[in-house]
């Protein structure tokens, strides 16, 4: 048993200018790439991991941080829902899996840089084991805010 597609990362994006922040900063704008998991087995006791990308642009070198929301779930245990069942995964800073990109809050982690941006990474991962889930395409969307 497969399931079909399950998309996360199809994300609003949300710019936050910050009072005081880099005076010469005209802007900063905010991307991102929709991310796939691909067909999940729910059978199969694997994990199912992707990545994506966020893209961070500001006109000058400006000190930004990006925070993910938690989407349909909580930072510790995000969810894709499908119908009425949820995948369990969730989104990381690292390609190890330890470090939950969110907000800083309940163990999650922000991204900060000085710079006039770049592409950055987004690890997902989904544990294997979810035996219980249907057939069908589960989805969740996570707000990106970039703070300058």
């Amino acid at each position: 048993m497969h399931l079909t597609p399950a998309a996360v990362l199809l994300l609003a994006g949300m710019l936050v200018p910050v009072q005081g922040a880099h005076a010469q900063a005209d802007g900063c704008t905010v991307t991102a790439q929709d991310l796939t998991l691909g067909r999940y087995d729910p059978l199969s006791n694997l994990p199912q991991d992707a990545v994506s990308s966020i893209s961070v642009q500001c006109s000058v070198a400006t000190p930004f941080v990006v925070t993910l929301g938690p989407g349909n779930g909580t930072y510790a245990a995000r969810t894709m829902i499908g119908g009425n069942q949820a995948l369990r995964y969730n989104l990381f800073l690292d390609p190890t899996h330890m470090t939950v990109w969110g907000d800083g809050s309940n163990g999650s982690s922000s991204f900060g840089q000085d710079t006039t941006g770049g592409v950055f990474p987004v690890y997902a991962h989904a544990p294997g084991g979810q035996s219980l889930l249907r057939p069908g395409t589960y989805v969740d969307i996570v707000t990106i805010t970039l703070s300058y």
